[in-house]
């Protein structure tokens, strides 16, 4: 090979180099943790099933997730491009079901089970949309930088059809995912202006989602005034999170020790047992198996699973795990970095972007930094879904380590005039944009 080429990409299947060592590190690491610290919150479970069943079926869960990544790792992230848009209407019809017949959880239909494994749409919206922006945005680059108007308009078109079909199920999802949208585009290279009239579309859209909650209890108090309906059975007739995110809103202070301030209730006391299991792990915690209060805390094992780690190992093993997902960020920049097509850096970025987004709206919540809403910490929360779709990321992170074309700082030299071009043509990307 001529010295002053770059690397050329392989066909589609041929390895170019190993997976990512230290993605398959932080991906086992916030495994094992899981194992332990998801065990030790699953008292209630271990109340119900016995010692054992609890953390067989997360185990399970887990090695089933590592396959997953591990046979994905082996596919080229090219091939994936044909199951986008097939994986982005499977998730809406998805959506769609759940939102009329699917499983009422805290309130409201969130999933449906599959071989008795819960599936939450909303967490495949997340994996489809870092999907669709990738390839989307791929498509749309200005030489010299910057990204065409009609990608962003698919991008923001796409992001606010989930968050309006996934907003009866909690604001939070919504919000995710125009974050993870405006991560996204920010990498892509999009211009200023640009992105600030992406943001002004998403805020006018959040005053529509706000004059619908209002007309809605217009048309509820209307309704129970002529039919007499009870408003108990109506709610269980039609779960809704309209008034559930009021009251949590209207309740929710970011002053200190506000949650001590209300009383011991059924609406307050997961943010009361949650403020009790940080406060009692101190610096380096109390150690694994020894939490207090995983017992009382509801949904300790999913939705609150932060702080009985923070009960457990502290401060200490707080910003660990906290530094975990930083990492994992980190070296996905470092990986997009090098890559030489626009495609397999957003790629990987994307996902990458998803996780941490995902850990730290968890942790927010579990902080008190934010309302309360129920969101997994990737990995170690307990949930069939969110592992599977999380361990996807992964394996397609993984992907793109192995097979991604990287820049070798040398000048290349031009392609013959009978050259085929890249399986879509996508843009080449400044590796600048990507730093």
């Amino acid at each position: 090979m001529p010295s002053n080429t770059e690397i050329e990409a392989p066909r589609p299947g041929a390895p170019q180099r190993p997976a990512d060592k230290w993605i398959w590190g932080f991906y086992i690491i916030l495994c094992l943790i899981s194992l332990v610290e998801s065990y030790s919150a699953s008292s209630q479970d271990i109340a119900k099933f016995g010692l054992i069943m609890p953390i067989l079926k997360h185990a399970l869960l887990l090695l089933g997730g590592i396959a997953i990544a591990f046979g994905m790792q082996h596919v080229h992230y090219n091939k994936m491009k044909f199951f986008i848009p097939i994986f982005a209407l499977l998730t809406l019809a998805m959506v769609l079901y759940v939102m009329k017949y699917g499983e009422v959880l805290n309130g409201a239909r969130r999933s449906f089970r599959i071989i008795g494994i819960s599936i939450q749409p909303s967490e495949m919206a997340k994996l489809s949309l870092v999907t669709i922006i990738a390839w989307v945005m791929s498509k749309v680059q200005i030489p010299g930088g910057g990204v065409k108007w009609g990608g962003i308009a698919v991008c923001a078109t796409v992001v606010l059809i989930f968050g309006a079909l996934l907003y009866p199920q909690g604001f939070t999802n919504t919000v995710i995912l125009m974050g993870i949208s405006l991560a996204m585009m920010l990498i892509s290279g999009i211009q200023f202006k640009r992105l600030a009239i992406v943001l002004a579309v998403y805020g006018l859209c959040f005053v529509a989602y706000k004059s619908y909650d209002r007309h809605n209890d217009e048309r509820e108090a209307l309704t129970a005034q002529v039919t007499q309906v009870d408003p108990a059975q109506e709610a269980k007739a039609s779960p809704d999170r309209t008034d559930t995110r009021k009251n949590r809103l209207k309740s929710f202070d970011f002053s200190e020790d506000s949650c001590l301030a209300h009383p011991m209730t059924s609406e307050y006391h997961q943010e009361q047992y949650g403020y009790m299991a940080r406060a009692h792990g101190g610096v380096i915690g109390v150690g694994p198996g020894n939490s207090r209060e995983c017992s009382r805390l509801p949904l300790a094992f999913s939705d609150y699973v932060f702080s009985i780690i923070v009960e457990e190992l502290g401060l200490v093993g707080a910003l660990i795990i906290m530094v975990l997902y930083m990492s994992l960020l980190g070296r996905a920049g470092y990986i997009a970095q090098r890559c030489k097509r626009a495609f397999p850096a957003l790629l990987v970025m994307g996902m990458a972007v998803m996780i941490s987004v995902q850990a730290l709206s968890h942790m927010a919540i579990n902080c008190g930094l934010v309302p309360v809403t129920g969101q997994p910490l990737p990995f170690i929360s307990k949930g069939g879904s969110a592992i599977i779709i999380m361990s996807i990321a992964m394996g397609i992170m993984l992907s793109v380590s192995r097979y991604a074309e990287y820049n070798t700082g040398k000048k290349p030299l031009p392609a013959s005039p009978d050259k085929k071009a890249d399986d879509d043509k996508e843009e080449a990307i400044n590796p600048a944009q990507m730093a």
